[in-house]
């Protein structure tokens, strides 16, 4: 027998060794594995282009930009030209695209009722990009508590899906994910207002935490919050921060700048006049602990049809716009008369 042939033969004895290594251990593997739930469906992620989730009486519903590649609320919620927060809505459509379900109770069932579907507590509606619907019913929860009766409407399958899956959904509705310039401002939370031009503080307003009182702050400021001895005239102080409180913001214009030298256009960069405000606010989870926070705002130039002005809220790189009254109001605390009793 030549050479040749040996090494033939030693490559297939060696390949047949290797074939029945692999058909062991894949005979070992199929009679262990586990089947996992079916997908309650399918929709690839890429084709959903509208959302609307129903919970409670309450609605709330999304659209996909294709052209700068972000969810916003449709303006029928009532939230104009809003973006939906990065944070809070990243994952949905993940979500949406194909939930497991931890069973299939039924291929058909005909009492609706039974499992709360007649009248179902939720409802979602993902909208495709070739114009279909796919319109997702969520029922009463199991007895335990950790599965939900669901369907998928004019098809007849009753199944079970994992209750965190629902309620990631219906918080959205109870808790729309407004981008971080939508926050919420107490007037009674705030201790300290700080007022900035040309990247300096010109004017500022703390709180005296012994007399629980306002007063105009000295400058240059060197205490947090900042320490003065003229007392302000506590209505006119009061009104300004509600009237900050009550934001007018009428949409975005600008999402994600880059730096900031992006922010120039639109008046509103790091020389613009900048208010800093020093939030104290009870910790929801912590008993006895006060969370200090800064919410911020940049005013910047009158926009073309002179109704509003361009502003950048909370440290976010998105401009939004804000009408030109409520604006002009807050750039009266800058260089108007101070809201002192003298």
């Amino acid at each position: 027998m030549n050479l040749r042939v040996v090494l033939v033969l030693v490559i297939i004895a060696s390949w047949s060794a290797v074939g029945a290594a692999f058909i062991v251990d894949s005979d070992i593997g199929e009679e262990g594995r586990v089947d996992e739930p079916p997908f309650f469906y399918n929709v690839p992620v890429e084709d959903i282009v509208s959302i609307r989730l129903e919970n409670d009486g309450e609605e709330v519903s999304f659209h996909f930009r294709e052209a700068i590649r972000r969810w916003y609320f449709d303006e029928s919620t009532g939230f104009v030209e809003t973006p939906a927060d990065l944070f809070r809505f990243g994952g949905i459509t993940t979500l949406l695209g194909g939930p497991r379900t931890t069973r299939v109770l039924s291929a058909e069932f005909d009492d609706p009722a039974e499992f709360g579907l007649d009248d179902p507590i939720s409802r979602y509606t993902i909208g495709l990009r070739n114009g279909d619907e796919r319109v997702l019913l969520i029922g009463d929860q199991t007895v335990n508590g950790e599965s939900t009766y669901a369907q998928i409407e004019t098809f007849p399958q009753l199944v079970l899906v994992d209750t965190s899956w629902s309620s990631v959904l219906d918080r959205l509705v109870q808790e729309p994910p407004v981008p971080e310039w939508l926050f919420d401002l107490d007037p009674d939370q705030v201790r300290e207002i700080l007022l900035f031009e040309e990247n300096e503080v010109i004017r500022a307003y703390g709180i005296n935490r012994d007399t629980d009182t306002y007063h105009l702050c000295d400058l240059p400021v060197e205490a947090d919050p900042c320490t003065g001895s003229e007392p302000v005239d506590e209505e006119a102080f009061r009104s300004a921060i509600e009237h900050i409180a009550a934001r007018e913001i009428e949409g975005a214009v600008a999402l994600g700048l880059p730096d900031q030298d992006a922010f120039i256009p639109y008046g509103a960069d790091e020389n613009s006049p900048y208010m800093a405000i020093r939030v104290e606010r009870p910790s929801p989870t912590q008993p006895n602990v006060t969370e200090v926070d800064r919410v911020s705002m940049t005013i910047g130039d009158v926009t073309e049809d002179g109704e509003h002005r361009y502003a950048v809220m909370n440290e976010t790189s998105d401009v939004v716009i804000v009408t030109r009254e409520w604006a002009d109001q807050v750039l009266e605390l800058f260089h108007g008369e101070p809201l002192t009793q003298s």
